[in-house]
């Protein structure tokens, strides 16, 4: 008795749909389940989170994606810092007034995008650690050791 298959996700690992995951990666913000939850042809989630893990040239291919997505993040920083649309709001006395929501919801917004820049190319959006060295003598070594 031969097995239908009842369609779904895929699942078999092949390189056409590794550069599609890639290409959607790097041209979009969104993390991996909302992309895969829009574009139903993609495997689910933990199956490309399991080919990371298995296949090296995935998990590079991956990497360089999500190196990819934050310029787009950092575009998305300055387009919500920009966006003044909805600073202010009116109230139920016809008086405009600040929309605390909507800013907060902004920086929350700003925050977690400066986050993930910093995490997924750090060497560009990380925190720089300054370092000083001071050189000291042997006497001024021994000196403090007493």
């Amino acid at each position: 008795m031969e097995k239908k298959n009842k369609g779904g996700r895929p699942t078999k690992y092949n390189e056409e749909i590794v550069e599609r995951i890639c290409h959607l990666v790097s041209t979009n913000t969104m993390g991996l389940p909302r992309l895969c939850k829009q574009n139903p042809d993609l495997p689910n989630p933990d199956t490309i989170y399991e080919w990371r893990i298995k296949y090296k040239d995935f998990s590079d291919k991956y990497a360089e994606a999500k190196r990819n997505q934050v310029e787009m993040l950092v575009d998305e920083i300055l387009d919500i810092a920009d966006d003044k649309s909805n600073d202010t709001t009116t109230n139920d006395e016809g008086k405009t007034v600040c929309n605390t929501e909507y800013l907060n919801r902004s920086r929350l917004r700003i925050d977690t995008r400066k986050w993930l820049a910093a995490k997924l190319a750090p060497k560009i959006y990380g925190d720089k650690l300054q370092t000083e060295t001071t050189v000291i003598s042997p006497a001024q070594m021994i000196k403090a050791l007493d």
